[in-house]
């Protein structure tokens, strides 16, 4: 058809983590957050030889012509994002999802379509929050050329795909799991109140009971650092 082209690419999807569920409870800082996390990314990808097709609420749909650029570009991406939710609350910080595949695509004007996009969007929701996945053909491009280790989570049925498609998942790099873990202290614990759900409100010296022995008890753990209930 007049108008049409074929061509390899690299195809890459975003998602930001939790959105829909954020739109639900607060619409406005849904878009607040929609907005910083373009300002953030599209530089990234525009530094990387990307090709922003389009956006579908929260995620972007991005072209690359070489698998290398959009995995570059992905780890570039996921190594900003803590330097903005490090000097923001926690009610504003982003999570991205990414996924990548390489692959044949159809250009219909504006708009690139076929099997590789529909693949990328699928491969996407596999990643953990902050992380990226990628197809096997985007690992036969990269493997030797980043420096990130890469988990293979094997061959996997994705949704609406009618044969399994080998994916890999990209970990983040030492420098950045060591930030984690400075910023998650993983040997402090709270323990919220126990509520009093009887119809007797005298019941109300159990729950306070369970709290204060659970804290006690906890206390006793060697390394572990128990926050005072009256924190």
């Amino acid at each position: 058809m007049s108008g049409e082209q074929r061509r390899l690419a690299a195809v890459m999807f975003t998602d930001i983590v939790g959105y829909s569920s954020l739109t639900q409870k607060n619409e406005r800082l849904a878009l607040e957050l929609l907005e910083e996390h373009r300002k953030i990314v599209r530089p990234i990808i525009t530094r990387h030889n990307g090709r922003e097709i389009k956006t579908m609420g929260d995620a972007f749909l991005i072209e690359f012509g070489s698998a290398l650029e959009a995995t570059q570009c992905a780890i570039d991406i996921q190594k900003t994002l803590p330097d903005h939710n490090q000097q923001s609350t926690v009610e504003r910080r982003v999570h991205l999802r990414i996924g990548i595949h390489l692959g044949d695509v159809l250009q219909r004007q504006s708009d690139v379509l076929g099997d590789a996009v529909n693949i990328a969007s699928r491969i996407e929701p596999l990643a953990q929050p902050d992380g990226i996945c990628i197809s096997q053909q985007v690992y036969d491009q990269v493997r030797n050329k980043i420096d990130c280790s890469i988990e293979d989570l094997g061959p996997l049925q994705l949704k609406n795909i009618d044969y399994p498609i080998s994916v890999y998942r990209i970990l983040p790099s030492r420098e950045n799991s060591e930030i984690s873990q400075v910023s998650l202290d993983r040997k402090r614990i709270a323990v919220l109140p126990f509520l009093n759900i009887s119809p007797d409100p005298k019941d109300e010296y159990f729950a306070d009971g369970l709290t204060e022995e659970l804290i006690a008890r906890l206390s006793t753990i060697s390394g572990l650092k128990v926050i005072a209930r009256t924190s």
